[in-house]
């Protein structure tokens, strides 16, 4: 099995202990069968699992077996992981039992965190993306239209004594400030555009 399976007994002592669990925890089964299942559990689990099977043992409530639950898990070296563990019940004899298949999430938990971080880098690229385009409608286009206005205005009261090298410089001016103002323009329509829910229809 892939999973680690471990057997216990009514008492929590570990009767099985398969190779993918000495892979996952690092003990031996000849260090782990025999012993009480708790010394594989961190706190809380540690201190209260015993008292969670005597509690289902005398009133048949279960808390997790049956279900599948994410919970934490003890190495041999100390170190605690993330597993998830489902819980099934059997006889032997006239004697219960339990099964326990433990897979280590460790890996699925990485990129959880991971993705979590990338979330909240992409929120501050937002804001600082919805800053920018703030600052750009407001303070970067006032100056463009200054421009663009007061170029117009030289060009309609002086055009008569201006050469036409210079009139021609002021066109160019009134034009590349207009250029200026409809990139700012499509800056922010693109800044906004991927914010924008998707119109979706059947086709």
């Amino acid at each position: 099995a892939a999973d680690a399976i471990i057997t216990i007994d009514g008492q929590g002592v570990v009767e099985s202990f398969n190779a993918a669990a000495e892979r996952i925890f690092g003990y031996t089964p000849e260090e782990v069968v025999g012993q009480n299942v708790n010394m594989l559990m961190p706190e809380p689990y540690h201190t209260g699992h015993d008292t969670y099977v005597n509690n289902y043992l005398h009133t048949g409530q279960a808390k997790i077996i049956g279900i599948g639950r994410e919970v934490s898990a003890r190495r041999k070296d100390g170190s605690i992981f993330p597993m998830e563990l489902g819980i099934s019940e059997f006889r032997v004899g006239a004697e219960r039992a339990f099964a326990g298949i433990i897979r280590d999430i460790t890996k699925r938990k990485e990129a959880e965190a991971a993705l979590l971080s990338y979330t909240r880098a992409l929120e501050r690229s937002n804001k600082e993306l919805d800053d920018f385009a703030y600052i750009a409608s407001h303070d970067l286009k006032e100056p463009l239209r200054g421009i663009h206005n007061h170029s117009r205005f030289l060009l309609e009261d002086n055009a008569d004594r201006l050469d036409s090298d210079s009139v021609g410089k002021l066109n160019r001016l009134v034009y590349l400030s207009q250029r200026m103002e409809r990139l700012v323009n499509d800056l922010l329509y693109f800044s906004r555009l991927g914010r924008q829910e998707m119109a979706i229809r059947p086709t």
